[in-house]
């Protein structure tokens, strides 16, 4: 659950709490005063970039270089160091990681700053 950071414009406290999308703007329930919050974006954004080394460093399935289900025992096969898990979800330990595999692939990254 994303991480929200705001303050109560009923009892006027600043909160840091995990929510749902959809509820990330009333009042976490531990609060109990069922006001609204104003979100800090700011606040949000540098709390984030704190943690990126975390982020970035765990192992994740990718679901855009999986397989089709049908296809995982022949994908398996072509690419022995590759994990796949019984959806097709390639598991990807690490940005190196990622990048050796989309080599393999011949998949090319995209560059975010065009």
């Amino acid at each position: 659950m994303p991480e929200y950071m705001g303050k109560c414009t009923n009892c006027y406290k600043l909160h840091r709490y995990h929510s749902t999308i959809k509820d990330r703007d009333h009042c976490p329930e531990w609060c109990e005063c069922g006001g609204t919050i104003t979100r800090n974006v700011e606040a949000e954004l540098e709390s984030s970039r704190s943690t990126k080394k975390w982020v970035t460093d765990n192992e994740r399935w990718s679901i855009s270089m999986g397989v089709p289900a049908s296809q995982v025992a022949e994908f398996r096969k072509r690419f022995p160091n590759s994990t796949y898990n019984d959806r097709g979800d390639l598991l990807v330990k690490s940005r190196k990681d990622k990048l050796r595999q989309m080599k393999e692939r011949d998949f090319v990254e995209l560059d975010k700053r065009n």
